[in-house]
C-alpha cells in the first residue's frame, strides 16, 4: 500500500453501468452512472449528474458487494456534464 493511500481496502477494476437514485429528499428518478472501480468499503464512479461531498445515493443495480447505499467522498469534473467521484459504502 503506498503512503498515500487511505482506502482501507483494495479496490479491483469494474466497468459496468449502474442506476442509481439520492437517498433523500429528492425524487425517486433514476439516475445513470459507470463504475469505474469497486472494492468491500467503496467504489469509484462516472456520473452525468452532480453530486456534492457528504450526498447519499442508493444503488439499484447489482453490485458484487452486499453495499447498496454510499455516500460522496470526493467528486471532480471531467468536462461539462460529466463526472468522477469516489463513494463510501455505509
Amino acid at each position: 500500500m503506498r503512503n498515500n493511500e487511505r482506502r482501507r481496502h483494495m479496490r479491483y477494476p469494474h466497468p459496468d453501468k449502474i442506476e442509481y437514485v439520492f437517498s433523500a429528499g429528492f425524487s425517486g428518478d433514476k439516475l445513470k452512472g459507470v463504475t469505474v472501480n469497486i472494492s468491500n468499503s467503496g467504489l469509484c464512479l462516472y456520473l452525468f449528474n452532480k453530486l456534492s461531498v457528504g450526498q447519499s445515493i442508493t444503488i439499484k443495480s447489482y453490485l458484487p458487494v452486499s453495499y447498496r447505499h454510499a455516500t460522496v467522498q470526493w467528486i471532480r469534473t471531467v468536462k461539462d456534464n460529466f463526472f468522477i467521484a469516489g463513494l463510501r459504502f455505509f
